[in-house]
């Protein structure tokens, strides 16, 4: 019976990823939870699942755990394993996830320095693991894909569990690296890391709806503060 439980699921994999192109026609997607009810053999289970782009999404882990198979991630080669034969067991989470630098030690140094081990390790063009669910909520905890996914993931690395700080429309000093700057534009939506900063202009790393890491992005200063919105997202402490 687990085969044909996987069987459903990985249909439900595969029903996902071949819907997914309509949804990325769209360049900033939101994710909301969704209402739906889940049942096994007849039997209602909980799945947290999310609505993106008019499609039930939920982790394959969950799925996993609900029908017992095994599902393992290899992060050096951003490969997902499925084992139909192998029972479920509970993931250990990744330390760059989990750590980050105490709050009476971070300073812009320490910040730019774990951007820079991210850079080495997630170059540009490099598939950076979406979704990325940060353990420390923060503003894009339910859209965890894309340039949110990338956002949060830099974000976490170096702050580790630091509070979030919303700042609209921002001065131009208030901007620091690490922080994520929000533009709405007349055409997008879209979230950026600050690597560091001119008198001018940001420069950035930032990612697209390919989940795909880019370095080097650069924004001018008279271009976001002219923008419809124009959000900042800090973790500094105060």
């Amino acid at each position: 019976m687990r085969n044909k439980y996987l069987q459903f699921a990985l249909g439900m994999i595969a029903g996902g990823l071949l819907c997914g192109t309509t949804a990325a026609a769209a360049d900033y997607l939101t994710a909301t939870p969704s209402t739906q009810t889940f049942y096994l053999s007849g039997q209602r289970i909980s799945l947290t699942a999310y609505d993106i782009g008019g499609n039930n999404y939920v982790k394959l882990r969950d799925i996993g755990q609900a029908v017992d198979f095994g599902v393992t991630y290899d992060g050096t080669t951003n490969s997902v394993y499925i084992d139909p034969n192998s029972p479920y067991q509970e993931e250990v989470k990744q330390t760059e996830q989990t750590t980050g630098t105490p709050s009476a030690t971070v300073t812009e140094e320490t910040v730019q320095a774990a951007l820079a081990q991210l850079k080495e390790k997630y170059p540009s063009g490099t598939l950076y693991g979406a979704p990325y669910i940060s353990g420390s909520g923060g503003p894009y905890r339910v859209s965890s894909i894309h340039c949110a996914g990338w956002a949060m993931k830099c974000s976490d690395a170096a702050f580790g569990t630091l509070p979030w700080r919303r700042i609209d429309r921002p001065s131009w000093d208030e901007i620091r690296p690490g922080d994520l700057v929000e533009y709405t534009s007349d055409t997008t939506n879209h979230v950026v890391v600050v690597v560091r900063k001119t008198d001018e202009c940001i420069f950035v790393t930032e990612s697209g709806l390919n989940d795909k890491t880019r370095w080097g992005g650069q924004y001018f200063r008279w271009w976001l503060e002219g923008q419809p919105e124009y959000i900042l997202f800090t973790r500094y402490p105060q």
